[in-house]
């Protein structure tokens, strides 16, 4: 993987990968339930928990001139890279903007840790958290996005936490001759960063102590039928998957469109039958491409629109079974998954919370993200986690 910029939901690969997602997605599910069954699951298979960090943190030394610098994720601009070497540069890249606080804030810490390559993380906290009484404990409380975490201030990872001035939690690790080559490995050995009192270096390796997230016999009997549920109906709908990424163009694509839509339906917070998505998603085409032609001032330009209308609503109503059964793999694929996250958050040692009107709510984690051969896709339960993402108040500016 070059950079590690944006995950994928696994149940998207069938749209975004076309006959090859579906193999992959399919392959990484059966991987994940030996790994809870057997411990195995391949020799490649690895699990890093997700965490809900913001904003992203790229840092380093640059492979050039060794030079310690710190960036979001526009450190990989092709054009116009914002790299922070000094306080000057997150001025001139940032001013008077609130990523730029945050980005002097890393610097000046960050850059005290034996960090040799090139990271990126997640930023938790920026000061020492406050702490409240939760359930007759005292512990450490923090959010850095949508989800809020707690620490039991007792615990040896409270106390690490009580020392420090700033959290982040590293994931990936990059290599290369150059900033604009690196490529993404992801996991990052955190071992050796744990020196410094005033930096807390969390850790998103995900172990299953004693096997507490492993599988039931009925609980992998579940999985499997879910999975063999997905492969039929995905079968099914062969014909719709295999021509979906060569219909529209750009943000226009089917399978971008479809991702649109279905972050609507992820606020709602309930999937509808595949009968019902396949035709909302027919009237979301075309609401999205008539408000695009009601901007162009030509004739021409509204009839090349319209033209691109018709084409994907024909390929919709041309395969509008194929569809309604690849709905139905994608939703199998989406109710496998979640079985799956619902074992790993058992392995748990810091709270995760959803503040609500009347206080804070137990929830999991983000999620986890699946790693396989080299190639990665995120574990998230959208009805949980991404629905609240989308509707929560940032404050990490």
């Amino acid at each position: 993987m070059a950079k590690n910029t944006h995950l994928e939901h696994l149940e998207d690969d069938i749209f975004n990968s076309g006959p090859a997602g579906v193999t992959n997605s399919i392959n990484f599910l059966k991987s994940l339930r030996e790994m809870l069954t057997t411990g195995s699951g391949g020799a490649q298979m690895k699990v890093t928990t997700k965490w809900d960090g913001a904003p992203a943190i790229i840092c380093g030394r640059d492979p050039q001139d060794g030079r310690f610098f710190v960036g979001t994720k526009s450190v990989f601009n092709k054009t116009d890279p914002k790299i922070v070497y000094s306080e000057a540069d997150a001025d001139r890249f940032y001013p008077g903007s609130t990523v730029g606080g945050i980005l002097k804030n890393c610097l000046q810490r960050l850059s005290t840790l034996p960090i040799q390559g090139v990271l990126q993380g997640d930023l938790l906290y920026q000061k020492t958290p406050a702490t409240i009484m939760l359930e007759g404990k005292r512990t450490y409380s923090f959010r850095p996005n949508t989800i809020t975490y707690t620490i039991d201030v007792d615990s040896e990872l409270g106390k690490k936490v009580g020392e420090s001035k700033l959290g982040i939690v590293f994931h990936t690790e990059y290599t290369g001759r150059t900033i604009a080559d690196m490529v993404a490995g992801f996991g990052a050995d955190v071992s050796g960063l744990q020196g410094k009192k005033d930096v807390a270096v969390f850790s998103s390796e995900f172990t299953n102590v004693d096997g507490a997230a492993n599988l039931t016999m009925v609980e992998k009997a579940n999985v499997d039928r879910t999975i063999l549920s997905a492969e039929r109906n995905l079968r099914a709908g062969s014909s719709f998957i295999k021509g979906v990424q060569d219909v529209g163009k750009g943000p226009f694509t089917l399978p971008a469109l479809f991702k649109v839509y279905f972050n609507q339906v992820v606020r709602e917070g309930r999937v509808p039958s595949a009968q019902v998505m396949s035709k909302q998603f027919c009237c979301f085409i075309d609401e999205k491409f008539n408000k695009e032609m009601a901007k162009k001032k030509t004739l021409k330009s509204k009839a090349e629109w319209m033209k691109r209308r018709n084409e994907a609503v024909r390929y919709i109503n041309t395969n509008r079974s194929s569809m309604n059964s690849a709905l139905d793999g994608f939703k199998n694929l989406m109710d496998a998954k979640v079985m799956i996250i619902n074992k790993l958050t058992k392995i748990k040692s810091v709270g995760t919370f959803l503040e609500e009107e009347n206080g804070l709510r137990a929830t999991n984690p983000e999620g986890f993200v699946a790693i396989r051969d080299g190639a990665a896709l995120k574990l998230v339960d959208r009805l949980e986690f991404s629905r609240a993402n989308f509707t929560a108040a940032k404050d990490w500016g």
